[in-house]
């Protein structure tokens, strides 16, 4: 059975962890030098880490304040309007051209009319 001498194993893993101590060093210090400079960081393997939003801070007045409540006539406004959209969305440009020439003149109800009208067809 080989000697074993324990002393020159220590001293070799003691060199192993001081040489990694400081390569590790070495790379913070350079990260830092980029990024203050300027320079992009390297992006590291895997998907970066989750961005966490501030605390929204609790106050009084945050407390009190109430949600806006929306009338009846303009949130049958906006529906319209969205019905309006969505289906100008699956048209082709000249269709697109013929509602939106109908919403001018007759109304947006119309145009949504004709716009699905023209849909199916």
């Amino acid at each position: 059975m080989p000697e074993m001498n324990i002393a020159a194993i220590v001293e070799t893993f003691v060199g192993q962890i001081t040489a990694a101590v400081e390569a590790s060093a070495a790379q913070r210090i350079q990260d830092a030098l980029a990024g203050t400079f300027g320079e992009p960081q390297k992006r590291k393997p895997g998907r970066p880490p989750k961005q966490v939003a501030a605390p929204v801070p609790t106050t009084k007045a945050a407390a009190k304040r109430k949600a806006v409540r929306v009338t009846p006539k303009v949130a049958q406004a906006r529906k319209l309007q969205g019905q309006y959209l969505g289906a100008l969305r699956a048209l082709s440009a000249l269709d697109k051209a013929k509602v939106k020439a109908v919403a001018k003149e007759k109304g947006v109800a119309e145009a949504v009319k004709l716009a699905l009208s023209l849909k199916k067809s």
